[in-house]
């Protein structure tokens, strides 16, 4: 017991001292840290990846900090690490290929400006975030967010990325929704498109 308590105690010290706490909102916590090293979006939720932490929010506020130490993850409070799966949004163009690889699912890549773009905001409004599109992509789709915002704050990597992202797919204009396969082979190209979320999705089952 008292080796146990000395080790915890060890760890505790070790870790680095974080200003932010449960409770804060998502504006404190990007003064505080900066841009993310990466993103992850499902709903309410919003995961911010940093390197020496990994923070989760619910409604704009702290829900759960998570201290990274030699490669081990110390969560407060317990909770399992987030993955890219169906459905979920993330800004790890990688991380979604990888699993599109495995599970041979498709990649959908949603080029925005998400502060600025008045067509990106009206296809994330009038589609991207209604009921039934989430529940074909909880389904069907490995969602990758690549923004280009004017406003908001990014880390180096997320831009050098998207940057990276846009001139692979010779993006030209935005919104552009990008589909690719299992293999990564482009398979549809899409933008906004009136009548909600129904034929959108028509055309995603097209594929």
């Amino acid at each position: 017991m008292k080796i146990a308590c000395a080790l915890s105690l060890l760890v505790v010290l070790a870790l680095p001292l974080s200003a932010v706490e449960i409770g804060d909102s998502y504006e404190k916590v990007i003064a505080e840290k900066g841009a993310p090293v990466a993103r992850l979006e499902a709903g309410e939720t919003l995961v911010l990846n940093y390197a020496d932490q990994r923070i989760k929010l619910k409604s704009g506020k702290v829900v759960e900090v998570n201290a990274k130490l030699s490669g081990v993850t110390i969560a407060e409070p317990s909770a399992s690490a987030p993955t890219v799966a169906s459905g979920v949004w993330t800004t790890n163009y990688q991380a979604a290929l990888a699993q599109a690889r495995e599970t041979d699912g498709k990649v959908f890549l949603f080029f925005t400006g998400s502060d600025w773009c008045g067509w990106c905001k009206r296809l994330d409004q009038e589609i991207l975030s209604t009921p039934q599109f989430k529940t074909y992509a909880g389904r069907k789709l490995i969602l990758v967010k690549l923004d280009f915002p004017r406003t908001l704050p990014q880390s180096d990597a997320e831009k050098a990325q998207n940057e990276q992202l846009s001139r692979k797919f010779k993006i030209e204009g935005y919104p552009t929704v990008v589909v690719l396969n299992g293999k990564g082979k482009e398979v549809a190209r899409l933008g906004y498109q009136e009548g909600g979320p129904g034929p959108f999705i028509e055309a995603l089952k097209k594929l």
